[in-house]
């Protein structure tokens, strides 16, 4: 007989946002749908076709790290190291009880703002110009590895690089781990640092992003028929996953609980979805599975809806099939009010269902003013704040076809 797998709760949350990193205030700002999307103010946008994103605004790494430690990590590993640190704070972790934990953490782009400004210094004034630190500081598994060297961890650390399904691979293979009994303890996110000239300019020319210049607040706009791309946000999320066994002998609060996750792959193109869904069905299928639930105690979906023409449309799809077409479940897309964070996406998408799921309320989607034909479920709105959701799907998909969908339930002891 197998051995029995254990169950798997999240213990801490920690959140680099472009709607807050306190837990307070990230929940008012999702009750309320404000969104954080607005003129960049990081790098100068004036040259660039789109000059607008969701920074994480409300981050100074001065806070978390000297000088030097900022000098030497790019952007993606500052906020990962301030995400880890919340997180760990929030569980009530220190010293030897962190030192046999693993760290998992997803990024999909890397130090592109390292690479893009050494890369003009070079350029400028020759090899010479290249620090030794610019390698470490661009690496995606630098940001775990950097956490496990803060905090003394000597369980594995990884780095997971699957575009925009990073984060949310990073968490499912933690959630494995502690599954199979292998490790009582993870600290597993995504981080990534977005918002840089190369990067606007690349997925501009790949006619993904909106071009909303002048009303940046209404142009992440999931599922709406007057959508026109994604829009580029910045962040870091990390939670600390546990064996309930563990988090009950330490008294540890419990936020919810991990009970499935799937995966699938498109076998169809780098960028476009297939347009039957089949990659996103398989994926949601298999954490239902997993899950051992009936598809009916799912009450509400953070899908990964990024307001893409296609993408949002293949989704809609893709949950019909799941859900059937009279599905009375909720939907929404936070990336309404972060923009689209890319490798962080789904860990930062997994904290904010988390949330949901312990606070009580769905948050609504941002300037979703007229649904396109193909989403036919219920919508949350402001007079729905009082539903309190029991079992949450978290959806995340990337480019190269990947497709993952998570699912997260109300911890019962």
């Amino acid at each position: 007989m197998g051995k029995e797998l254990k169950r798997v709760v999240i213990t801490g949350i920690g959140a680099v946002t472009p709607i807050g990193m306190e837990q307070g205030e990230i929940v008012e700002r999702l009750k309320t749908a404000r969104t954080g999307i607005k003129p960049i103010s990081i790098i100068d946008a004036d040259p660039l076709p789109v000059r607008f994103a969701g920074e994480a605004s409300y981050f100074k790494p001065e806070d978390f790290m000297d000088a030097k430690a900022i000098r030497r990590n790019d952007r993606f590993i500052q906020m990962c190291l301030a995400a880890s640190e919340l997180a760990i704070g929030d569980a009530g972790l220190e010293g030897e009880r962190l030192k046999s934990a693993g760290v998992a953490i997803g990024v999909g782009l890397g130090g592109l703002n390292s690479i893009e400004h050494t890369a003009f210094d070079m350029l400028q004034g020759g090899a010479r110009k290249v620090g030794p630190f610019f390698v470490p500081s661009i690496l995606a598994n630098l940001a775990s590895g950097q956490v496990s060297i803060k905090y003394g961890i000597q369980g594995p650390n990884f780095a997971v690089s699957s575009a925009c399904a990073s984060g949310s691979q990073a968490i499912g293979q933690a959630f494995r781990e502690i599954q199979a009994g292998r490790r009582d303890l993870w600290l597993a996110g995504g981080a990534e640092a977005p918002i840089t000239g190369l990067s606007i300019a690349g997925f501009a020319a790949a006619k993904a992003l909106s071009r909303r210049n002048d009303e940046p607040e209404q142009a992440s706009r999931p599922f709406d028929t007057a959508r026109d791309g994604f829009v580029l946000g910045e962040g870091s999320a990390v939670l600390v996953l546990e064996s309930l066994e563990s988090a009950q002998a330490r008294g540890a609060k419990i936020y919810a609980e991990v009970i499935g996750f799937g995966m699938a792959s498109d076998g169809y193109h780098i960028t476009e979805p297939d347009p039957t869904g089949q990659g996103a069905f398989l994926a949601m299928q298999e954490a239902v599975a997993d899950a051992g639930i009936d598809v009916a105690a799912i009450d509400y979906v953070n899908a990964h809806a990024t307001s893409t023409p296609a993408g949002d449309k293949v989704e809609a799809v893709a949950m019909k099939r799941i859900f059937g077409s009279d599905s009375d479940v909720f939907v929404s897309s936070t990336k309404s009010l972060t923009g689209h964070l890319c490798g962080a996406a789904g860990a930062m998408e997994a904290v904010f269902c988390t949330l949901m799921l312990d606070r009580g309320f769905v948050a609504p989607t941002c300037n979703l003013d007229s649904p396109c034909p193909e989403f036919t479920f219920k919508a949350p709105r402001e007079s729905d704040l009082d539903f309190e959701p029991k079992m949450a799907m978290n959806n995340s998909f990337g480019f190269g076809g990947i497709n993952t969908s998570m699912l997260l339930a109300k911890h019962v002891s």
